[in-house]
């Protein structure tokens, strides 16, 4: 098993992710270049979500791989863990969905389930709750079979999710296939989500983890290079025909993020917590940042700098997120540490 020390790379990047996702939902290029912003933002920045199910599955799977049973405390760590972030993000954003009359919809119940399990109740949560699902599904899974038959499984898993993202128009010309999404889009607005997206790279993690062999740095640049260039064809000719109905899915995302991974593992060095911290708090607080710089656009008459220029837009959401991450970050650990005293001196 993996200990979380000595991954300078893994936690480096984390950083840069969060940056992703937040060009993901802030189009920098928009004002530019279309293509440009395509490529950045559905195909490159898509990286972004996949590493982070890897990150977890590296740190998180290995024991379960295993079948050592004993280290069932982690799997309830995480998910205490992970449960008391999504309830902390829902009320951080209830306020927002109030104003929108985001719970309005009818019927009530079934569409916050929906919400909660699987969609997340705003535009970036379902990260979370694909998390906690995905490591539930795989716990089941490699408590039934063999690891072999969980890989083929997950692989299965995000053939199916491929189909009703990237791959839909092609797929769905087919009536049975179509009827068989359609059944799928009754409970979930997409296939990226905790069933079909997060288990295969929460998988992959776990089994990178646990691999023998070490490929040096040659071989992962020359793998990623070919990976993301085929990624590149791969999503622009999708999009020149038009049959994506969301675009978070590729297929050679697999060998692009397996590649990448590898390379980030040959960067030693002490890991550091507080990028963990401020990766995440961005991920979370940024779609609040946009409102803020949306609003004092506003305020001050500068929409068409801070808002239509769209380079500057994202420089300012990036900013203020990871400005307002890391003083939360700051806090967090300062009252970890309080906490820690309080316990020594008891003791």
């Amino acid at each position: 098993m993996k200990t979380e020390g000595g991954y300078a790379g893994i936690d480096f990047f984390r950083i840069i992710a969060a940056f992703l996702v937040v060009a993901v939902h802030t189009s920098p290029l928009l004002s530019i270049t279309d293509t440009g912003d395509f490529i950045l933002t559905r195909i490159v920045a898509r990286v972004a979500v996949p590493f982070f199910f890897m990150a977890t599955g590296f740190f998180l799977l290995p024991p379960f791989l295993e079948n050592q049973a004993s280290d069932r405390k982690s799997l309830h760590r995480f998910f205490k863990k992970a449960c008391q972030l999504y309830a902390i993000s829902i009320l951080l954003f209830l306020p927002v969905n109030l104003y929108a009359d985001h719970f309005l919809a009818e019927p009530l119940i079934p569409n916050l389930l929906q919400d909660l399990v699987f969609d997340g109740t705003f535009y970036h949560l379902w990260y979370l709750p694909a998390t906690i699902v995905g490591v539930g599904l795989l716990y089941l899974l490699l408590q039934a079979f063999q690891v072999n038959m969980v890989v083929k499984l997950a692989g299965l898993l995000y053939l199916i999710g491929l189909g009703g993202d990237s791959y839909y128009g092609l797929l769905s010309q087919i009536p049975f296939v179509e009827s068989f999404y359609n059944g799928i889009f009754s409970f979930t607005d997409y296939t990226r989500n905790g069933l079909f997206f997060a288990p295969f790279f929460l998988l992959l993690g776990g089994l990178i983890a646990r691999q023998k062999v070490t490929y040096q740095v040659k071989e992962c640049l020359a793998g990623l290079a070919v990976s993301v260039l085929l990624l590149l064809t791969e999503g622009l000719l999708l999009h020149h025909f038009e049959v994506q109905r969301h675009d978070s899915m590729y297929l050679m995302l697999i060998p692009c993020m397996f590649f990448l991974y590898q390379l980030l593992l040959l960067w030693k060095g002490k890991s550091n917590k507080n990028l963990r911290t401020i990766s995440m708090i961005i991920y979370i607080i940024h779609p609040l940042m946009i409102i803020v710089i949306r609003g004092v656009a506003k305020l001050t008459k500068l929409q068409a700098i801070l808002v239509e220029n769209s380079v500057v837009h994202y420089l300012a959401v990036a900013a203020l997120s990871f400005v307002c991450a890391a003083i939360l970050a700051m806090q967090l650990s300062r009252k970890q540490k309080g906490r820690l005293h309080e316990r020594q001196g008891v003791g």
